[in-house]
Formats: C-alpha cells, structure tokens, sequence
C-alpha cells in the first residue's frame, strides 16, 4: 500500500510539474514548437516593378513562411509568369495589387486553378477595403510575419470554398 501511494504521489509531482512548465513556456513567451501551416501553400510570386517587389521578393527567405511549410516560387518577368502558370501547380499566385487587373485573366486561365493574392503596400483603409472585397483575401505590407501567414491562410481557405463548389 505503501508503494502505491508513493508512486501516485510520483505521478502527480511529475504531472504538476509538466503542467506548471507549460505554462511557464507560455508565459515566457518560448517558442519551441515550429509553426506548421493546415494546408501549406506552393506560391507563384511576381514582383514586378511594384512598390511591394523588395517585400515579395523577400518573403521567401522568412523562416516563418518556411517552418509553416509554404513554398515561394519567384519569376521575375510576365513570360516566365506565364510559363510557370501553364507548367506548374500553384495553390496561390501573389503579386501588387497594382498588378491585378493585368494578372487576374492569367491566374483564372492556369489549369491549377489558383488563387490570386494581392499585396498592398502602405495603402489607405479605401483601398485596402476595395481589395478585399474585390478579391476576397489580402497581404497588407509592411506588417509582421504572423499577418503574412493569416493572409496567406485566408487565401488558402478561399480557394478551398472555391474548389468545392
């Protein structure tokens, strides 16, 4: 008996002592555990000559767009655009808003079926409004990581509503 009440008494030490840590990495604000996306996204990027081309660009290279397991794809130029719109599967294209009207017949026509997603750069509430609203998911820039990934998720839920009409 005496046994049995010193292993309970082990467990529930070890078992308060897990739940304590937990909360004490929350609380710390640590980050073990890497960030993995639901769905993660293969992203066809065209930068063009935008105000947001350096922002695009780079997002490849954030090891937060990395650890949720999304894949960058950058082209450079509107026949490399086309190319690897005919020739590949792509989840998402991204590129300036500015850019959207001339990109938007490309993305429909591509036989992956993917989802165009805008980015805006230091744009006013209008026209981040109008955006949205205009293309259902948006990449509002600069801002930080997190909100590049809640956009980039948004976008991916949108084309998974889509797909399954």
């Amino acid at each position: 008996m005496r046994r049995l009440l010193i292993l309970f008494g082990l467990f529930l030490v070890a078992a308060v002592a897990w739940a304590c840590g937990d909360k004490l990495m929350l609380v710390m604000g640590a980050r073990s555990l890497p960030i993995k996306a639901v769905r993660p996204a293969l992203i066809l990027a065209y930068p063009g000559q935008s105000a947001s081309a350096t922002l695009i660009r780079d997002l490849q290279r954030q090891p937060a767009i990395k650890r949720a397991g999304h894949i960058i794809q950058v082209v450079e130029d509107p026949a490399g655009l086309d190319n690897a719109l005919k020739g590949g599967k792509y989840d998402l294209v991204m590129a300036d808003v500015a850019n959207a009207s001339e990109l938007s017949q490309r993305v429909l026509s591509a036989p992956s079926k993917p989802v165009f997603l805008p980015v805006t750069f230091q744009a006013s509430k209008e026209e981040q409004s109008a955006a949205q609203k205009q293309y259902h998911c948006l990449l509002k820039a600069p801002g930080n990581p997190e909100n590049y990934l809640a956009a980039i998720d948004q976008a991916m839920d949108w084309k998974l509503k889509t797909t399954n009409r």
